[in-house]
């Protein structure tokens, strides 16, 4: 969100997934005593939310490293997925809806569901969701 997108200044983490890991472990655990941040300041939690078939775009390319990124639409879908109270999701969610001229609740929901199936959505899901829309309308009416 903060790099791709320009979304907001700052993040906690870096989400990633990463090869191979127990090398890139060990070189993270290094910066972060060498810099003076939490060891887990590279997270591959992200994981939980990755499906097959994911889109991706490269956004870099080194000569030993390629950093590819997801798909805004895909973005949002995992947004959407974890739905965290308390955290920048809202705001995140807010700014990719934007990005995407999303404007109502089923054009969300249809892009939620061309990742991932109906069965795995939960409640809250589709309460954060409903209030990510009023909320937006709102901001569009003022």
């Amino acid at each position: 969100m903060c790099l791709v997108h320009s979304a907001r200044d700052m993040t906690k983490d870096i989400d990633a997934l990463y090869e191979p890991k127990t090398v890139i472990n060990k070189l993270t655990k290094i910066i972060a005593e060498q810099e003076n941040v939490p060891e887990d300041w590279l997270n591959d939690g992200v994981k939980g939310y990755i499906g097959d078939n994911v889109p991706v775009d490269e956004f870099l390319v080194f000569d030993s490293l390629k950093v590819n990124v997801v798909a805004p639409e895909y973005l949002l879908s995992m947004k959407l997925m974890s739905s965290r109270y308390g955290e920048t999701d809202a705001d995140d969610i807010l700014f990719l809806l934007n990005k995407l001229h999303i404007n109502t609740f089923d054009e969300a929901i249809s892009i939620l569901t061309s990742f991932y199936p109906q069965k795995m959505i939960m409640p809250k899901t589709i309460y954060f969701l409903q209030e990510c829309i009023e909320a937006n309308e709102t901001k569009s009416r003022e």
